[in-house]
């Protein structure tokens, strides 16, 4: 990620076990719930998404924070 602006990372990861299969709809709610709150990537906010992990980089850092206690910990 070089966007300098966006300096508030907020990284979800995704609890997978040996049973588990990878779901894109936890992937599509936390998508669902961003897009919503803080409207499309690259105004307030970029993304780097991978299989395992979601990296959401805000330029401010109270919405950095909200999107943190929202979704950091949850067991997706």
């Amino acid at each position: 990620m070089t966007e300098t602006d966006y300096n508030h990372h907020v990284t979800v990861w995704h609890r997978q076990t040996p049973t588990q299969v990878l779901s894109n709809d936890s992937w599509d709610k936390i998508s669902i719930y961003t897009i919503e709150t803080f409207g499309l990537p690259g105004v307030r906010y970029v993304t780097d998404i991978s299989m395992d992990r979601m990296i959401w980089s805000f330029k401010d850092p109270k919405e950095a924070l909200m999107f943190k206690l929202r979704w950091s910990e949850v067991a997706i």
